[in-house]
């Protein structure tokens, strides 16, 4: 079952959508921990689009895995944005942080 998980950068809070919500009532695109809300325009031209060309894809994946015997695939969009109390450098850190890791890893398995 498709849904979307949609974050609030206005108090932080998440909520779900599932596709068997009804996705045209406001009540969808509304935080139900602060009542801020999705532009309506945005919604329903790019959001509602974006969602249900994921779970097509997805239907199609399986529908060639199951009728040619295909290797299963499926996916899942993870947006690309900083999150609340983030910044650019905050970020790099991580990155930094986490490239030393690899590089550690890297070198015990060819040692």
């Amino acid at each position: 079952m498709a849904y979307l998980k949609i974050h609030c950068d206005v108090c932080g809070g998440t909520w779900e959508i599932y596709h068997r919500d009804n996705w045209k009532d406001d009540k969808a695109r509304q935080c139900p921990h602060c009542m801020s809300a999705i532009d309506r325009q945005t919604w329903h031209r790019f959001v509602l689009p974006a969602l249900g060309a994921v779970k097509d894809a997805n239907e199609e994946l399986y529908k060639i895995h199951a009728g040619y015997h295909a290797p299963l695939f499926s996916f899942d969009v993870v947006a690309d944005h900083l999150y609340q109390n983030r910044n650019a450098s905050d970020y790099s850190q991580v990155m930094n942080e986490l490239q030393y890791i690899e590089d550690i890893i890297l070198d015990e398995k060819s040692n």
